[in-house]
């Protein structure tokens, strides 16, 4: 009887071994793609500073994910997103957050590019919304991929009027 309740408790031990070793795996999986908008999507020139509101997530296909952004008037915003998809027609929207949900941009109206660059003249919010058609044949269709939202600001130039001096 006592032999048999150890050969439990190991079998116990083993099973117990895999769950965590497996919890493991999907949490290191999840932080891999916790920074990838800063490794993956494509910077602008070197006057932009690196915005805060960046962010990368876990989606699959057929996925439908948003998040807001606050800009601020006086300044330029380049935003591009990146992906491990292998389909090339992921989808961002730029929506203005208030009643009417206008959307200021659409890659699907513009071969599906991949960043987009504007000034901004007032303080709005934004949303920013990213969808991942479906694939029914995709042999990855149930693993999770990254997706990156990379943001960049800079105060607008203006030209100076007539200063004289420093």
């Amino acid at each position: 009887m006592l032999k048999k309740n150890n050969m439990h408790m190991k079998a116990l031990g083993k099973l117990g071994l895999l769950v965590i070793i497996f919890g493991w795996v999907v949490f290191a999986k999840a932080q891999d793609c916790y920074y990838f908008h800063e490794y993956q999507c494509k910077f602008p020139d070197n006057t932009y500073y690196l915005n805060g509101q960046s962010r990368s997530a876990l989606f699959t296909y057929g996925m439908t994910s948003q998040f807001k952004m606050v800009t601020f008037g006086g300044e330029d915003y380049h935003i591009s997103i990146c992906y491990q998809f292998k389909i090339k027609n992921v989808r961002f929207r730029l929506i203005e957050d208030n009643e009417d949900k206008t959307v200021l941009f659409d890659n699907a109206e513009n071969k599906y590019v991949t960043e987009v660059s504007f000034s901004n003249n007032v303080a709005r919010r934004i949303i920013i919304e990213i969808s991942v058609p479906d694939e029914p044949t995709a042999k990855d269709r149930s693993v999770p991929q990254c997706v990156g939202v990379l943001i960049h600001s800079r105060k607008t130039y203006q030209e100076p009027k007539n200063k004289l001096g420093f």
